[in-house]
């Protein structure tokens, strides 16, 4: 197992497996929304939040914290502490995802009675992702301890298969159930998190198996569990906290979004239609320029917990500062060519160009969730697990206002919740900056962070308004996007 991957490498490898899965991710739902359309979507949609957010309390943040500590104990040459991390963490994962799997089934009912399912025809998506709750449990805890050698391998092939057993999984599924009914064709598609995460397991339990890192993994069960399980709830409970904002904004967007775009003229369907194409259509866009800080995020909470095991401070900068710069690099340019091909890029996709508006609002959402992860990322390896929790919920307030403010609005409608969610990265990205500028100092340079990367993006983004409009005569719309 190799222990001195560059967090930049680790990043590389994750952000290859990522964008991988993300294509698969995005290419599988252009057909499903195809054949459930935008309503099957938002059906799809709606259950989503919830299992993200019963996700997020069973893993309780736990990932992260083996990831940290089995570096720190590393960097210390303490193997044996490392090995004792993974003991404690994963039976305590073991025993929450089985839990919160049961309560899944129990309380779903419960969740449409309340309300936190606006159509309750989002009961049987719910259902359908139930198992999937301990199998990930299970999965994170093994990907946490890998990530935790600055080995990202397992990371990265575990979730290519994820992506690929939960695509086919949802088409095949969805297509079978669709005679059915909606609802059963969007619970068929959500059932592919089940497979994707079975099949997942299997391969990291493999390389388990046949690396150095098992010989660590079977460590006995260490005499001082309560003061190791202490130590992983120390950072643990925070990162779940973060966790579940995203989550906890996503089943607001539920209860929200539809009730103002109802205020504001649309009916019941024309609102879950909208709903559909801002969270399962644009934000399934924006999330793909934003896996590379993604990885990157992943990558840098053992490198920068190793690092800070050490006296070398100017090591740790060096971090920061190529990790925010890379995201700005990655991520600014992915803003303009999601706005300025927003409505071809939608038509080429989903045969909707109505939702162009809707993507390019949205659009934004890429620089600042991006630098959002990375500057959490850089938070969580020096061992503040806490501050992004406060960075997110002040912008999960943020966006709260202006989703209600916003969205009511006739003249806006969907494009005024896609506005929020922009302010919401906004605000944390924002605030973790100064966070880690008290806490180590910001390696802020303005020519490197803004002026070049503002130039070269103005510059790509004349040539791709250039180049879509002199090729559109001949080529069509279609091609003329792909080339641009």
């Amino acid at each position: 197992m190799s222990r001195g991957q560059s967090f930049l490498g680790g990043a590389a490898l994750l952000a290859a497996a990522g964008i991988l899965s993300k294509v698969l991710g995005a290419a599988f739902r252009i057909p499903l929304a195809r054949l459930i359309g935008p309503e099957g979507m938002g059906l799809y949609g709606m259950a989503y939040p919830l299992y993200a957010m019963i996700l997020a309390l069973s893993t309780a943040g736990i990932p992260v914290a083996i990831s940290k500590l089995v570096a720190e104990k590393l960097a210390e040459n303490k193997p044996e502490q490392a090995g004792a991390v993974f003991r404690v963490a994963s039976r305590s994962l073991v025993i929450s995802g089985l839990l919160f799997t049961v309560l899944t089934v129990v309380m779903a009912r419960v969740f449409v009675v309340a309300g936190l399912l606006r159509d309750p025809r989002a009961f049987w998506p719910l259902i359908a992702t139930a198992p999937a709750v301990l199998l990930v449990a299970l999965n994170s805890a093994l990907r946490g301890y890998f990530q935790g050698f600055q080995d990202m391998r397992p990371t990265a092939v575990s979730q290519v298969v994820e992506q690929l057993l939960r695509a086919v999984t949802a088409l095949g599924l969805g297509y079978l159930l669709l005679p059915y009914g909606l609802e059963f064709a969007a619970a068929g598609a959500a059932f592919g998190a089940v497979t994707g995460a079975a099949a997942a397991g299997v391969m990291l339990w493999w390389y388990k198996r046949t690396s150095f890192s098992s010989v660590l993994a079977a460590i006995p069960w260490p005499h001082d569990w309560p003061q190791v399980l202490k130590r992983i709830l120390a950072l643990a409970i925070p990162v779940t906290l973060s966790s579940l904002v995203m989550p906890i904004m996503q089943n607001l967007d539920v209860l929200l979004v539809p009730v103002r775009l109802e205020a504001a003229g649309y009916t019941v369907a024309e609102a879950t239609s909208l709903f559909g194409e801002l969270t399962q259509m644009a934000f399934t866009l924006v999330n793909l320029p934003v896996i590379v800080t993604g990885a990157l995020a992943v990558s840098l909470v053992p490198a920068v917990s190793a690092v800070q095991a050490t006296p070398n401070r100017s090591q740790l900068k060096k971090y920061i500062g190529a990790a925010l710069r890379l995201t700005v690099l990655l991520e600014l340019p992915a803003v303009a060519g999601l706005y300025l091909l927003a409505e071809p890029v939608m038509d080429l996709l989903y045969d909707l160009p109505a939702a162009g508006p809707t993507l390019a609002a949205l659009s934004a959402s890429c620089l600042f969730l991006g630098l959002n992860q990375t500057s959490a990322g850089i938070l969580q390896g020096l061992g503040r697990t806490d501050l992004p929790v406060w960075s997110l919920a002040a912008g999960a307030v943020v966006k709260v206002v202006l989703t209600y403010i916003l969205t009511g609005i006739p003249a806006l409608g969907i494009k005024g919740a896609a506005w929020a969610t922009v302010a919401t990265f906004a605000t944390a990205a924002f605030l973790n900056a100064r966070f880690i500028d008290r806490l180590v100092g910001l390696p802020w340079d303005a020519k490197e962070f803004v002026l070049k990367p503002l130039v070269a993006t103005g510059g790509m983004g004349a040539i791709v308004i250039l180049s879509y409009r002199l090729v559109t005569p001949g080529l069509g719309s279609h091609l003329a996007t792909l080339v641009a």
